[in-house]
């Protein structure tokens, strides 16, 4: 019987060889912040990548090799456009700063997506930066949320309160049965 993922794995799996053999081909690199479908956009903020700065780029879009098996379900952004000299583009896409699609048959996860976010806001494209920050506080918000709720528990269910609001363990039966008991 043959695995259906042994099977995916050999055909079309994303690697950072893949990547690297790409880019190493590339005359120019255009970077549209916006996803796929807003490329011609003239509001979209751009960044056209040329010579040495191709390498540079190819070293922050390091990924994980094999890939996530899955695909994010949204169009991600911003859009890489990768040109050849024939002609030839590949078109690859970031997903949640983190993640990148279009090199295989899956999504990949950067290496270092924190680093690609500096590296694009360094040059002006800084949409990848802002939704980081944006996550950032509403991470602080929730867990801000969290040790509120904590505190309020009753006395002597604190430790249980805290177990249940620990993601993904929230075990609200226990919290149930726990909160009767008292």
């Amino acid at each position: 019987m043959i695995n259906r993922k042994t099977v995916r794995m050999t055909k079309d799996v994303p690697t950072t060889a893949r990547v690297q053999e790409i880019l190493n081909r590339a005359i120019r690199v255009v970077i549209v912040e916006g996803s796929p479908d807003e490329v011609d956009s003239v509001d979209r903020a751009r960044l056209v990548v040329t010579g040495g700065e191709i390498a540079d780029l190819a070293s922050h879009l390091a990924i994980v090799d094999g890939g996530t098996g899955d695909r994010c379900r949204c169009n991600g952004w911003p859009t890489i456009m990768v040109h050849g000299p024939d002609g030839e583009t590949a078109c690859w896409t970031l997903h949640h700063q983190i993640g990148l699609r279009g090199i295989g048959d899956c999504d990949a996860d950067l290496r270092d997506g924190p680093a690609l976010t500096e590296w694009l806001a360094q040059r002006g494209l800084t949409g990848s930066q802002r939704a980081q920050e944006w996550l950032a506080e509403e991470e602080a918000e929730a867990e801000h949320r969290r040790m509120r709720w904590i505190r309020a528990a009753p006395a002597g269910l604190d430790a249980a309160a805290a177990d249940v609001a620990q993601p993904p363990g929230r075990d609200y039966e226990a919290w149930s049965r726990q909160l009767n008991e008292a």
